[in-house]
């Protein structure tokens, strides 16, 4: 799933910080959360990733954590919160049938 994020300055150290709470190593490639260009605009795309694949883990939220490493690190703490809670409620409404869109 994709969210905006205007005030994203695309320093990508969530990407890291996830990486790190999966393999417990700095390896972007594999993080859940990937921070893409928008074609329009400022700030970037958050991308979160809903299932695991090869390219890399389902987001969890940091399960067992009580704050996300990607938020203990984003210098933008309240913004990627929200996009954080917004994406369990789209995940936990298309798990249970509700997805609207």
């Amino acid at each position: 799933m994709k969210f905006e994020m205007s005030s994203c300055g695309g320093c990508r150290t969530c990407e890291i910080a996830c990486s790190f709470h999966h393999t417990g190593e700095f390896v972007p490639a594999v993080s859940s959360l990937k921070i893409l260009e928008k074609e329009d605009g400022p700030g970037f795309l958050v991308m979160l990733k809903l299932e695991s694949n090869e390219e890399g883990f389902a987001c969890d939220g940091c399960e067992g954590l009580d704050v996300p490493l990607c938020v203990e690190y984003c210098k933008e703490v309240d913004d990627l919160y929200k996009i954080l809670r917004e994406f369990d409620a789209r995940k936990t409404a298309k798990k249970t049938g509700q997805e609207t869109t």
